[in-house]
This record gives C-alpha cells, sequence and structure tokens, in this order.
C-alpha cells in the first residue's frame, strides 16, 4: 500500500504497543500475598493479559470471582499503585510510530483497558499527547470485539471510510473487532498469545513477530 493512501493506524494497548504483563503480574502476586495464597509464576500470567482482570482471575481462583468483587477492586487499586512502574513500549514500537508520525499518518490507541488506567499509562510513557485518538474500554458502552470502539476512533478521527486504516493488535477479539469494522488487520504474535491459541486461524490480513514489520505492510 503506498503512503499517501494510508488514513490512520490504530493500536491495541495491552500486548501490542505497551508491555503491561510484569505490571499485572506484579499485582497479582500482592494481591494473592494479601490472601494467603501461593504466587503464580511469571510465564504463566502473561499470556493472559490480553483477557483481562477477569481472563487471569478465572484462571487462578477457583470460587467462580466476580467482576467488582471484593478482590477484583482490590487488584485494580494494587495495579494502579504500580501503574507505569515497570510497563515499556514494546521494542521496535518507537520507531514504527516515529515514522507514522513522521509521514503525516494519524495514529491511535483503542483498547478495552478502561480510561482510569489508559491515560495515566499513555501519560507515564510519554505517549498521550502524540495519539491522535485514544478510545478506552469505557468510552462508548461496547468494548471489542464489537466494533464500536473502532468505529468511534474512526469518528473521532474524522475518517468517512475504514478501507485506508489499520488495526493492529494481538489477540482474536482485535482481528474479529478489525474485521467487523471492514478495517485492516494486523495480528502481531510478540503479544500475550495462549498456548493454545493458533493467531494465523483467526484470519487477520497480516500477521507480524516484530513490531517494525508494520512499517513493511504500509510500505513507508
Amino acid at each position: 500500500m503506498r503512503e499517501n493512501t494510508i488514513d490512520s493506524i490504530l493500536l491495541d494497548l495491552d500486548g501490542t504497543l505497551v508491555d503491561t504483563a510484569s505490571e499485572m503480574h506484579l499485582a497479582l502476586n500482592i494481591l494473592l500475598s494479601e490472601e494467603a495464597m501461593e504466587p503464580q509464576p511469571y510465564e504463566t500470567i502473561r499470556p493472559l493479559v490480553s483477557n483481562g482482570v477477569m481472563g487471569i482471575f478465572n484462571i487462578v481462583f477457583e470460587d467462580s470471582p466476580k467482576v467488582n468483587g471484593r478482590r477484583f477492586n482490590r487488584y485494580l487499586d494494587i495495579y494502579e499503585e504500580h501503574l507505569g512502574t515497570n510497563a515499556q513500549i514494546f521494542p521496535g514500537m518507537e520507531k514504527v510510530i516515529s515514522s507514522i508520525e513522521n509521514k503525516g499518518i494519524h495514529w491511535g490507541v483503542v483498547t478495552n483497558k478502561s480510561k482510569r488506567f489508559t491515560s495515566p499509562l499513555l501519560q507515564k510513557l510519554d505517549l498521550y499527547e502524540r495519539a491522535a485518538c485514544i478510545v478506552c474500554g469505557d468510552t462508548t458502552d461496547k468494548k471489542k470485539p464489537d466494533p464500536k470502539p473502532i468505529n468511534h476512533a474512526l469518528l473521532l478521527l474524522n475518517i468517512k471510510s475504514s478501507k485506508n486504516s489499520f488495526y493492529v493488535g494481538d489477540s482474536k477479539k482485535d482481528v474479529d473487532a478489525a474485521k467487523a469494522a471492514k478495517i485492516s488487520s494486523i495480528e502481531c504474535t510478540f503479544g500475550y498469545i495462549e498456548e493454545d491459541d493458533d493467531p494465523e486461524k483467526w484470519y487477520a490480513d497480516y500477521l507480524i513477530d516484530q513490531p517494525i514489520e508494520i512499517l513493511k505492510i504500509l510500505n513507508i
């Protein structure tokens, strides 16, 4: 694709733009310590991060934890305390963003993470002011895999057609959301992929192993 036909690049946050697994793992083990439970190894938790807090809880706890339950809310408080202390932009992603910016192409974030955590995290990583739009999990009344968050981002960017935009993510719900929004999908395998996942069967338009490959797809 020629660079002057690209309208926007939209990025998932956790597992795509930023590696947040270490902080989520840390918050979990602090909670487990408070609950007098054994800590979980990082290797067990990392693949679950794209599934959010409940995706992690459903594996760790056996008593059907609830959204907004005591442990859920305590976990969020712990995570907030450590937000941005260990999170890092994935290696190579800064070059991708800078190259996109240098071409005058809009880029933004579309994540299921709530604004409570998304905004301060992006601010700490000096990305908040650079993003042309930020759509969080509570910006609209739907989350991915529903296409509404992506469509809302395109609306914020005043993009009337989705055919010249891309969405980059690391999970099946990202690919499904992109398809539903009729936007080109880029699936990144460097994110939080579970052992039983097969990204090739998610049928994204593009499959990449390193962030720098995004520039090859965009031909910039």
